[in-house]
């Protein structure tokens, strides 16, 4: 579903919000360990059937340390939730990582990403044989995180590349499209 009844009804949230909040964290964490159960990551993550070599499914240890590697500060499994002691009291309260740091696991995920494609049924191991199509497992990861970031207001967009860009507000947006500046330097100018 690309819009829902409210969006109709009273137009899409305006996209403000530069922080990305615990909700929305979360519901992208849903989303990545969804494509990890279904095997997303098979392409860049093979996990190998012992039987022939085929890819069966995703290497979740090999994405958890190359995660690891390549977003310092992320801890994994992804945290949703963090211990909040007060006193003698302690719980689970909603947590996020750094927007920055969750922005450049996003575009980490596209880059890994592939539609995974169940093929032969292997009886024994009772798992599929898997094929990917990177372009639309990508295409549906990055229409899944625009949907999430519009819903919440989120001021963030991911293009067809797999870059995540500022979304500015729709009527600075346009002046800022018709605006030239002249300030003498090349490079400001052009």
């Amino acid at each position: 579903m690309n819009d829902y009844f409210s969006d109709r009804e009273n137009g899409p949230r305006a996209r403000t919000e530069q922080v990305i909040s615990p909700a929305v964290w979360a519901g992208l964490v849903a989303t990545v360990q969804a494509l990890i159960n279904s095997g997303a990551f098979g392409l860049r993550f093979p996990d190998r059937c012992p039987d022939g070599q085929a890819v069966c499914g995703c290497d979740a240890d090999a994405l958890a340390a190359s995660v690891i590697a390549e977003m310092p500060g992320l801890a994994w499994p992804l945290e949703t939730t963090r211990m909040a002691e007060d006193g003698f009291l302690s719980q689970h309260e909603p947590f996020a990582p750094d927007t920055l740091l969750i922005l450049d696991f996003i575009e980490f995920v596209y880059a890994s990403v592939a539609k995974p494609i169940p093929g032969k049924h292997h009886d024994f191991f009772s798992h599929h044989h898997l094929t990917f199509d990177q372009q639309s497992g990508q295409e549906e990861f990055r229409a899944t995180i625009n949907r999430i970031f519009s819903r919440n207001g989120v001021a963030f967009e991911m293009l067809s590349t797999g870059r995540i860009v500022r979304v500015l507000p729709p009527v600075l947006g346009e002046d800022l499209k018709r605006t030239l500046f002249r300030t003498g330097d090349r490079t400001l100018d052009y």
